[in-house]
């Protein structure tokens, strides 16, 4: 048997490591590139960006990238993503050099959307309302801890109540999982999809919500969205080739005026919107960054009639409004109420607000319209409530009784 040296097996190895690196270097050099422009200001983003342009200006007249493109276009078409936005994309008819002639020569500002939309019926023109009318509101000191929710009015009918659930992480882990399990047996509740982990307001150069959420929606007018975004918030940015450091005056009119304009756009079906504010982290750090990520999108909800900002505290925090991963029962045993990971909220404390949402939504004809929906007590000398909201929402062993899943990012 022929004895293979060591340095000829590492040799090949790093061979096929760097046939690898290559071909991720000419299929992804544009994303490359993108991905080192949208590193957070620092000294990476220095090194990164410069050369990842100089490869990409290299690379791109080779035309790869268009393949690339037209590959996953292709994917879209046949279901093999669910990337929102590659879908609708993938799905807008080619536009041919007649119809080209009939739309402006320039991107059209939105007062002329509805021209183009007349000039060319089946070609989508995404029109999203822009307001930024409180960027410089002086954002709130505080938020409140307790909060209601402005009665709805009874279902018509025969007519489902249409509800978006968006956001980031915070929505997709736990809480739209708990709200989906519990409108699937109701009838006058339909929940579309609009959230994608990862994600946030602080870089739409990395995922434009903009964009995004229309694609996520589709043609459903949701009545109402419930939100919960901003956990990815907490970071510097560029604006305009300069860096704005998180929590700068800066940084905080930006932000102010994207979650603004995000508002306008999840409302413009006329829906109203329930904005979930971020529960407290056990990161002492990551804690303060919430905070004034909650106190900006405060100041710009409250100020809106059509929105309403409900503070997810009032459920899981303990009586100061600080972190705690478990509720004392009156049983003796404990209620999970967030993750491991000491962000996202578990099933069990999503459920103690899916209960008060989903009855808010799906009110009973005789009591809708009528008082506030209050939330729960959320202290330890309330547990009795506590358990039977959820065992009401979420029969079975509590989480203890059941394996842990670490989640990793959000």
């Amino acid at each position: 048997m022929q004895k293979v040296s060591s340095k000829h097996v590492v040799r090949q190895v790093f061979q096929a490591l760097a046939g690898f690196v290559a071909v991720i270097v000419l299929l992804e050099s544009g994303g490359l590139k993108e991905w080192a422009d949208h590193l957070e200001p620092g000294a990476l983003r220095t090194v990164a960006l410069p050369a990842m342009t100089a490869i990409d200006k290299v690379v791109r007249p080779l035309g790869i990238g268009i393949l690339r493109d037209r590959a996953l276009d292709e994917s879209a078409r046949t279901g093999w993503t669910d990337d929102a936005a590659r879908v609708a994309h993938a799905s807008k008819p080619a536009i041919t050099s007649a119809m080209a002639a009939r739309l402006p020569a320039s991107p059209a500002p939105a007062a002329s959307r509805p021209a183009i939309a007349a000039a060319v019926p089946s070609l989508a023109i995404p029109s999203a309302p822009i307001r930024s009318a409180m960027v410089t509101a002086p954002v709130a000191p505080a938020v409140p801890r307790s909060t209601h929710l402005v009665p709805l009015p009874p279902v018509a009918p025969g007519k489902p109540r249409v509800v978006a659930l968006a956001g980031d992480s915070m929505m997709a882990v736990g809480l739209s999982a708990t709200m989906m399990r519990e409108a699937s047996g109701d009838k006058n509740l339909r929940l579309v999809k609009a959230f994608r982990s990862g994600t946030g307001l602080a870089r739409p150069d990395v995922f434009n919500w903009m964009d995004e959420y229309p694609a996520m929606v589709g043609i459903e007018k949701p009545e109402v969205v419930i939100v919960s975004i901003g956990a990815n918030d907490g970071q510097g940015f560029v604006v305009d080739g300069k860096v704005q450091a998180f929590g700068t005056d800066d940084w905080r009119k930006t932000y102010q005026s994207r979650v603004s304009d995000y508002l306008a756009l999840v409302e413009s079906s006329g829906a109203r919107v329930v904005w979930v504010g971020l529960p407290p982290m056990r990161s002492a750090a990551f804690n303060d960054k919430v905070d004034m990520i909650n106190r900006i999108a405060y100041t710009v909800v409250s100020r809106d009639t059509r929105a309403t900002w409900w503070n997810s505290a009032q459920f899981v925090a303990d009586e100061s409004g600080r972190f705690r991963e478990f509720i004392a029962l009156s049983n003796g045993k404990n209620l999970h109420v967030r993750s491991d990971d000491g962000i996202h909220y578990s099933d069990e404390g999503a459920a103690l607000m899916t209960s008060v949402l989903m009855k808010w939504l799906d009110p009973p004809a005789t009591t809708a319209s009528q008082e506030p929906v209050q939330a729960p007590a959320a202290s330890s000398s309330s547990s009795r409530g506590l358990a039977a909201t959820v065992a009401a929402v979420h029969p079975g062993p509590l989480t203890q009784n059941r394996p842990r899943v670490r989640r990793i990012g959000f």
